[in-house]
This record gives C-alpha cells, structure tokens and sequence, in this order.
C-alpha cells in the first residue's frame, strides 16, 4: 500500500465531515427513536407472580446513550394478570421520543392436586349389635385454593356394619381440576363391658323359738338377665330352703355372661330367735364417794356391771352416766341397763357423791421488787400495794398481811417482804419481795463568795496562812442522809498572785458529790499601815423545811410546809417509787419554784408512791439538804355506803366500774369472817336482810362489816381478778 502525502493526510484530519458543520451551524432537534419489545407472555405457578426482564433501547444521532424511562421497573416480580408498560427516551439536548407501549402477560398456571388430612385407620367399639354410627375427619388444603371441599363415599356419622372392615375413599379438586385423594379403613368392634342384672328379694326375717339353724325358703327365686346374652344361670352361696343360723345372714349371688362380664347382688336374711327372759345384771358398783379440788366436779370411773342372757351369748351393759364422766359436786346417781337382742330388758343403779375438798393454797400476785430512795438516816417510810390473793374456792381473799408492812419505815438497804394468805380451809399462801432502801441524792453544798487576799510574800500567799484557812473553812454541807458529809476542796499548797479557782466537793457516806466553785483573788503584798480587806461573812445553808405534810388526792398530792427564815424561794422535787432500778435517781424532777409554801401536783397515777423533797434557797443560792416525804395518790372506787357510815337497813354496795371487768366479787365480813361472797355483773349489789351462804343461813344483825369489791375478767371458771377496788366498813344500828 502506498503511503498518501502528508499534506493530503493532514487536510483529511482536519477538514471536518459535512454533518458536522452543518451542526456547527444548527441546534439537534431531532428526537431519539425508542425501540420497545412486542407483548410479552409467561407462566408461574405462584399466585404471588413471577419476576419479569424486558429489553428497550433508543438511538440518536448526536446522543449515543439517550436516556429510556418507563413506568415499570425491570427484573421485579410481576402480579398475575396483564400489565402495560410505557417508555420514552430522552438525549442530551432534551429532545423526547414519542411514548412506546407493551405489555407483560403473568399467567397462572396449577398442575399440583390439594392434599388430604385423614385418619390412618378409625376404631369404633359398641356394645350394641347393630350398625353403629362413626365419626372422622378429613380436610383437604390446595397449594393455591388453600382450604377446598373434601367427599367421601362414607359420610363421618353415618352407619358403619358390626364386625367387618369398611375403607373409606375421598377425593378433593381444586379450581383447576386436580384432583388429590386418600383412604382409610373403618372397623366397627362389638364388645360387652356389661354386667348381668342380678335380681334378689329384699331383706327379710323369719322368726324361731329353737336356740339353732332354722331352715328358710325365699319368698322368690334370684334371676339374671344380660343385655346381650338373655337370661342367666344365678349362683348363690345359700340355697333357698338350706339351714341359716340365729341373726343376720348375708347372702351373696352372682350371674356371669358370656363374655366373663359378672352381675352381683346380695340380701340379708334374719333368723329372730324369739325370746321374752330378760338379761340379768351382775357386779353392779355399791354407792362409793370421791373427792376432788375442783368446784365443777371431776371425771369418775367405776367398774361397769356385766350381763348374761338365757338365750344371748353375750349382752352388752350401758351405764348413764357414762364412766370416766365429769360429775358435778353433790350425789349423782348412775342407772345401769341390758337389753337382750330381743328387747328383753332390765336395770339397776347406784349413787356416786363428789365431795369438794380443798388443799390447794391461795395464789398471791401482785408482788415485785421495789427500789425506794432513802429520806433519812434511818431509811424511808415505804408505801407498797397489797398483793391480791386468789382461791380456787374462796375467789379473792381480803385478809392479806405482809411484813414488814405497807406505810413502815425501811431501813437502809435491802429488806424482804413476806405476805401471806390463808383460804377458809386453812391453806396458807405466801409470797415474798425485796425492797432497797438506797441513797441517790448528793449533798447540798454551801461555798464562801469569791474574795480578793493580800500576799503575804512577794509571789503570794501559802495556803496555811489563817486568812486562806478560813475562806476553806467557811464552806459546809448539809445531806438528807448522812449527818456529816465530807468536804474536800482544790485549793493548792501556794496561791500565786492573781486569781485562783477553787472546787469544793461534798461527799456523802453512799458515794453521792457535790461540786461547786469559788476564785480567790491574790493581791500584790500592800505597804505597812494598810488597812485589810473587807472580809465577807461565812455563808450559811438555810434551814430545813418544817413540817412537811402530804395529803393525797385522785391523781393529785397538795404539799404544805411551815416558812423557812432567809429562804427567797422553795424547790419541790418529785421522784416515782418503782420497780427495782438500776440508776440514780437523786432529788427527781423539779416540779415547783417559787416562793408559796404550798403546791398542788397533780396529773398523777393513783396507786403509785411518789417521793417529795422541799428545798428551801437564799437569797445568795444556797440550798438546804431538802426535807422528803412519801405520798400514794388514791382515787376511792366504792361509792355508797361512806366509810363508817352508821345504818338502820340494809344498804346498797355500789361502786365505780372497771371498763374490762366482766363481773365483780363482792365480799360481806363479820368480825373478820367472810359471811357472803357474790359475783354481780353491774357496779351495785343490794344487801337482803337474810340470805344464804355456804349452807348456812346470815342475818343482817348489829354489828360492824366491812365489804371488799375485785373485778373479774373472762369466765369465772378462769379465776382472774384484779386489784382491789377498794374496802370500806358500815355499822348497822337499832
């Protein structure tokens, strides 16, 4: 090939094609042109669709890769039915082909028959010998259809014949045409599970004057009938017409068909010896008597008789009451009888008597150990409640003594309190607690006033110079208790110039201190001819309260005492008697200041000891040692009649309830005999002129009786009482 001249070569390359200069000359109008594919057509067997691809191009002069849009995507699922898709293509200068349009056809296409539910094989049992109705099942779903109709040539219900094997054949079809089938087979069993009917005479008894086996005859014979087998052979264990012993005899018969199934039934058949001799009693118990504590009796036993009979074997005995019975105090007579088995009947008694002792002690409660503070050198006047005693028989008991006794002086420490009971048996009880008398209070304390001192030295003063002597000198104490307390004091051997703080502490003989404080001012040593200082007077404790006196109230206590010379103003303490504690309690709580000699307490618990110290103060702050008394506030439960009143008639008890009381005990003394003890549910009992009590018979007569009131709480039979209410006395008078 010859090589062309490179001039021609360069002119070819650079001179553009005639096309090309006339675009260089015009816009493109020219639209793509859109090339789309004809009707499309496919198959799926799923109702959901199919997923479908297309092919759509488009071509353009100056754009070599226009733009296609459709109004369907491209490989996506297609539903089942006829879709039209539109496409247009677009190129770079904007030009728009004209639409282009086709469709795509999903047909749906089922080839797969439903699949039938059956039962592999049905069973059926009967008891009846006929053809017997069968239920079953069978459904039938379609992959596409989904649930469809299923047939069969034998419908579930229908009658099925005894003892063969009948398959049953079903079919399906879907919307389509296919068909899916399935069989089974139905087998139709007779069984017997049920028992012969056995029929027999009901209970019945013949009658007999010999003592052996009579012969019966049965008012008809026992049958048996079967539901499959007709009638049966009955087979009993006593004939009709055999021998049947004197009483009750069972008799059991039985039929069995022929498929082994067994009927029962049974009567009883009763030989009745006739018999008109009574049973006769033996060993029957003579009158005896027993004893016991309890009011409500006690549970009694005694051999019971026996009894034989002429004709009976034996003959049982019954007794009312029966042994081991609960008797009440008193006699009680016991009946015995037997009854032969004919009704033959005979009886004997006795008498049993439940006499009341009693040897039991009363029960003392109420009883605790008490710590008391001590109100002088020989201890303290002690106020404690009585303890209640309770009998078994005699309820509370009044008469309760305790040494030492309630309002007694204790002395100091620990003294045991014994208290004793006796019931009107004579059985003592006792019980016992401690009371500790202790000393809690500290010392008053009196000090000298703080008072300025020349030196003596050029540096101070000794301590055993007179003047400092007597500054310690001058402090005093003063205690309840002990009649000398000890006072130490801090001062040091020399006192320097300047001040000095000196404590001064008293001390009783138990232990108890008083602290307080005094300064001594040293001055520098004066010049000769200078006059001393002016030396306060020795302080001086006022004196005691004078005739303390205590009267107790309901729930209250008023305090008098006599004025104290020199006494500015008067402290009451207040402490509570208790339990036996285990802190101090010193003075107690300061319940009054001021300058009366008189103050009401009140707010208090009646029934409880309270403690009283009265405190007189000066004008400076010294206290006395304070004078203490001890008071029981009480609050008077029995309201009528007064105490000591002098009556004519018989007087009505009343006094005030107790809220939880379910009765109350009212006991009547004569010369201190108890002569009438009742239990009324209400807050009064009114008095007869005669009554009766433990058997003997009272009169109101002259004299003078004192009536005490417990409450009780729950059943009397509980014995639970309270406190006593209270006790007070009347005389009556002609």
């Amino acid at each position: 090939m010859r090589c062309l001249p490179l001039v021609i070569v360069l002119l070819l390359v650079l001179a553009p094609p005639a096309s090309a200069m006339r675009w260089l000359d015009d816009p493109d109008t020219t639209p793509p042109v859109l090339t789309v594919p004809g009707p499309i057509s496919v198959q799926t067997a799923d109702p959901a669709g199919k997923v479908v691809h297309y092919d759509v191009s488009a071509a353009d002069d100056t754009d070599p890769t226009p733009t296609i849009l459709c109004d369907h995507d491209n490989d996506v699922m297609f539903t089942v039915g006829v879709t039209t898709i539109t496409c247009t293509a677009q190129d770079a200068s904007g030009n728009v082909s004209a639409p282009g349009a086709f469709t795509v056809t999903v047909e749906l296409t089922d080839t797969t028959p439903p699949v039938l539910v059956a039962p592999s094989s049905v069973s059926q049992e009967t008891e009846i010998n006929a053809d017997t109705s069968v239920v079953f099942s069978v459904s039938a779903t379609d992959n596409v259809d989904g649930p469809v109709s299923v047939n069969c040539d034998h419908d579930s219900g229908s009658l099925f014949p005894i003892g063969t094997t009948t398959t049953v054949h079903c079919s399906a079809t879907d919307s389509h045409g296919n068909i899916g089938s399935a069989q089974f087979d139905v087998t139709v069993t007779l069984i017997d599970h049920t028992n012969p009917l056995v029929n027999v005479p009901g209970p019945f008894s013949v009658e007999t004057e010999t003592n052996a086996p009579a012969l019966v005859a049965y008012p008809f014979a026992p049958s048996a009938t079967d539901n499959l087998d007709g009638s049966l052979a009955v087979d009993c264990d006593h004939d009709s017409g055999s021998l049947f012993s004197i009483g009750p005899t069972m008799v059991h018969c039985s039929a069995t068909d022929s498929h082994g199934n067994i009927g029962s039934a049974q009567f009883e058949v009763t030989v009745v010896l006739v018999d008109r001799t009574a049973p006769t009693l033996h060993n029957v118990p003579s009158s005896f008597a027993v004893e016991t504590e309890n009011p409500g009796g006690t549970a009694v036993t005694y051999a019971p008789p026996t009894a034989t009979d002429n004709l009976d074997p034996s003959v049982s005995v019954t007794c009312v009451p029966v042994n081991g019975t609960n008797l009440p105090i008193g006699p009680t007579p016991v009946q015995c009888s037997a009854t032969d088995s004919r009704g033959n009947h005979t009886s004997a008694s006795f008498t049993i008597t439940v006499a009341l002792v009693d040897h039991t002690a009363p029960l003392l409660t109420g009883v605790a150990d008490r710590g008391v503070e001590a109100n002088g050198p020989s201890g303290s006047i002690v106020n404690f409640p009585t303890p209640t005693a309770v009998d078994a028989f005699d309820g509370p008991i009044a008469a309760v003594s305790c040494a030492p006794a309630s309002g007694t002086k204790f002395p100091l420490g620990t003294t045991t309190v014994t208290c004793h009971a006796t019931d009107a048996h004579g059985n003592a009880g006792t019980a016992s607690f401690h009371v500790t008398v202790a000393d809690t209070t500290p010392p008053a304390l009196v000090i000298p006033v703080s008072r300025g001192v020349y030196a003596t030295t050029a540096d101070g003063i000794p301590r055993a110079d007179a003047t400092i002597a007597t500054f310690l000198a001058s402090a005093s104490a003063s205690d309840i208790v002990d009649p000398s307390p000890v006072v130490t004091n801090s001062a040091p051997v020399f006192l320097s110039l300047g001040t000095t703080d000196v404590n001064f502490t008293a001390r009783d003989a138990s232990g108890n201190a008083t602290s307080r404080s005094s300064a001594i001012v040293v001055l520098p040593k004066p010049p000769p001819g200078t006059p001393p200082l002016v030396v306060p007077p020795a302080p001086k404790a006022p004196d005691n309260p004078k005739n303390v006196q205590a009267k107790p109230g309901d729930g209250s206590v008023r305090l008098a005492w006599a004025p104290v010379a020199g006494a500015k103003k008067y402290l009451v303490y207040r402490s509570e008697s208790g339990q036996r504690r285990t802190t101090a309690v010193g003075q107690g709580q300061l319940v009054y200041t001021g300058t009366a000699t008189t103050f009401t307490d009140r707010g208090l618990q009646n029934g409880i000891e309270y403690r009283y110290v009265v405190v007189a103060e000066d004008a400076a702050g010294n206290q006395s040692a304070g004078a203490a008394i001890v008071v029981v506030p009480r609050r008077d439960l029995l309201v009528s009649p007064k105490d000591g009143a002098r009556l004519r008639k018989a007087p009505k008890l009343v006094w005030k309830r107790d809220a939880e009381a379910d009765y109350y005990n009212a006991q009547l003394l004569l010369d201190g005999v108890k002569i009438l003890s009742v239990w009324p549910t209400r807050g009064a009992f009114v008095l007869h002129k005669a009554w009766k009590f433990q058997g003997r018979t009272y009169k109101l007569k002259p004299g003078v009786y004192r009536w005490y009131v417990w409450p009780g709480y729950g059943a009397r039979s509980a014995v639970d009482y309270g406190g006593l209410l209270g006790s007070r006395s009347f005389q009556i008078v002609r």
